[in-house]
């Protein structure tokens, strides 16, 4: 086949499908009627992320714990920012490194951390970084021992963290240092995954969709040796989960 109509109409052959059917001249609404659908499927998965806040982190704390993660529950900022230390005097760690993320500069993380004697820095790599500041944010993610970061969103149904890559946020930071910890808080968990790809359609009809996201879903594992599982091999050995119960401080 040398072209896609020519390819599609061996697929529809194959399917035993008499016609070939075509895309809606606007592509960009064929999942939902129109745009103000898109948007109410969107607010209604944020109405319930917050209305059903208490019941959807029982469900995630489960889902997480069965996926690999170490997850933990604190009530309130400062107990968090005392975990996050314990854990990095734990894994002997000298150097830190943490995303941007808001929840992170509400918990007294930067002092605690300074104050334990570990080497902490900010990722602050961006679109917009020079070919030096990006080689400088892959360097220390590759040298961080434990890479710390907030969430975007979680799903509860799979214990899964969603992070979209941005300035701030890199992707390495989640995938480079050995241990990672991820921090979440009542409301940023949804039901399943139909939640979330409601809200990135309404992203994308918007024109805010991020150019890329990481599902993350427990500890790096494959199992592609000999069909032995093996764990970090393409990401971090261990991955802790805290949930924070309390916003306040």
């Amino acid at each position: 086949m040398t072209d896609k109509v020519s390819f599609i109409k061996q697929v529809t052959k194959a399917l035993g499908r008499s016609k070939m059917i075509r895309p809606t001249e606007n592509y960009a609404t064929a999942i939902f009627d129109d745009r103000h659908l898109a948007s109410a499927n969107a607010v209604q998965a944020v109405t319930d992320a917050d209305s059903m806040s208490a019941s959807l982190i029982e469900q995630m704390v489960q889902s997480a714990d069965e996926a690999g993660w170490k997850v933990h529950r604190t009530d309130n900022f400062e107990e968090s920012a005392e975990l996050i230390v314990s854990i990095c005097k734990d894994h002997n760690a000298n150097s830190v490194l943490r995303s941007a993320h808001s929840v992170l500069t509400d918990i007294p993380l930067d002092s605690a951390l300074t104050a334990s004697g570990a080497v902490l820095e900010v990722t602050e790599h961006s679109s917009e970084s020079s070919i030096q500041q990006i080689q400088k944010s892959k360097s220390a993610a590759f040298r961080a021992d434990v890479g710390i970061t907030g969430v975007d969103y979680a799903v509860a149904e799979t214990g899964t963290v969603v992070l979209h890559p941005r300035a701030g946020v890199s992707r390495l930071l989640s995938l480079a240092p050995p241990t990672h910890i991820a921090v979440l808080r009542p409301g940023d968990v949804l039901a399943s995954l139909d939640e979330l790809f409601a809200i990135q359609r309404d992203d994308f009809l918007n024109g805010e969709l991020q150019g890329s996201m990481n599902l993350i879903s427990g500890p790096s594992k494959t199992a592609d040796i000999e069909g032995t599982t093996v764990t970090g091999i393409h990401g971090p050995l261990e991955v802790h989960l805290i949930i924070i119960e309390n916003n306040k401080s």
